[in-house]
């Protein structure tokens, strides 16, 4: 449940201000969540979303956050 919310406000916040600092701490709040509980559909998940963002700039930012992981 927390992780499909998590998801629909990353698609969702494109019309607001920051929105680009919002999908990095949502990506963040994943990454945190994948740590504890080892969940390969959470992974799964946050790469989706990376690879949704147009810009190769920002999915390139986004992926530091999953940097070093298994």
């Amino acid at each position: 449940m927390v992780v499909h919310a998590m998801v629909s406000r990353f698609r969702d916040c494109t019309n607001e201000k920051n929105y680009i600092l919002i999908r990095y701490d949502i990506l963040q709040g994943l990454r945190s969540l994948y740590d504890e509980l080892k969940g390969a559909s959470i992974k799964e998940q946050a790469l989706e979303l990376i690879e949704m963002e147009e810009d190769p700039k920002y999915q390139k930012k986004y992926r530091t956050v999953w940097r070093n992981v298994q």
